[in-house]
């Protein structure tokens, strides 16, 4: 890089006046390429399963999988169950409780 010196001193009015102005193109924002739809949240949750719990779930997993269904987790299992509870009347989930 050269080592200019000004061959003369400018006032501060020519500087200021000696400045150009360039626009820049600022680009268009980009698109989200989520769809908009209703926010889920979720919260993590540590659960303690037995064994044969678990085998069960992957069981289930493994049946979906083998028919073209391969995004389930196990929480999607796991949240299947509690929908099914909640469909079953109070009397009988308190039957399953107590058996449990």
């Amino acid at each position: 890089m050269k080592k200019r010196t000004p061959s003369q001193r400018m006032t501060e009015d020519e500087f200021i006046n000696s400045a150009t102005s360039h626009t820049l193109q600022v680009p268009a924002p980009a698109t989200e390429a989520k769809p908009q739809g209703r926010k889920r949240t979720y919260k993590a949750l540590s659960v303690s399963l037995t064994d044969s719990h678990v085998e069960a779930i992957d069981a289930m997993i493994v049946l979906a999988a083998r028919n073209g269904i391969v995004r389930v987790t196990r929480s999607d299992i796991i949240k299947l169950a509690i929908d099914g509870l909640t469909e079953k009347s109070e009397n009988h989930l308190l039957e399953l409780l107590k058996k449990s």
